[in-house]
């Protein structure tokens, strides 16, 4: 018997289609004003939003760690320092995250949060990030902050440099 499916399989392109969904997201989310100047963020919007932005999300971290647990990605330990930073709750001491770190801890977060840019800040080339929090082992509370537009592009140019190398 033939077999349709052997094994999970996302490969580099799908995962290049995931990022550009999530870069796209967090530009557009960026956009939302919470006064009448911009577009406002009604109930409606808010949950179709919500639902976007974790479904692509959740995917792109489920198709990363997939291609990392097959062994595709062979450097899950990257330092992701130009997109995230984690820190546990404890410590208060702030560090770059690594690939591994981020799809984990966005897969395991129980809060998810990103608040509306204040129009104070809107011209600012500030980015506000995604924040996800969550506990690690039952007891060790962590915070680790994404800019999803920053980390969508650190994911495409680590693509790029694998494929180069391979």
């Amino acid at each position: 018997m033939q077999l349709i499916l052997g094994k999970h399989r996302q490969d580099f392109d799908e995962i290049r289609r995931l990022c550009l969904i999530c870069h796209g997201l967090d530009y557009t989310t960026s956009s939302f004003s919470d006064d009448e100047k911009g577009l406002r963020l009604s109930n409606s919007l808010s949950s179709a939003v919500e639902s976007l932005i974790s479904s692509n999300l959740l995917s792109l971290a489920i198709a990363l760690r997939v291609n990392i647990y097959q062994k595709v990605i062979k450097f899950p330990n990257y330092e992701l320092g130009k997109s995230s930073s984690l820190y546990y709750d404890n410590e208060l001491v702030e560090r770059a995250a690594t690939l591994k770190q981020v799809i984990d801890k966005i897969i395991h977060a129980d809060e998810v949060l990103k608040p509306i840019v204040p129009d104070s800040l809107r011209n600012n080339p500030l980015k506000i990030a995604i924040q996800f929090k969550g506990t690690e082992f039952g007891r060790k509370k962590w915070t680790m902050n994404v800019i999803l537009e920053k980390f969508a592009e650190e994911i495409l140019l680590l693509l790029d440099e694998h494929e180069a190398i391979s």
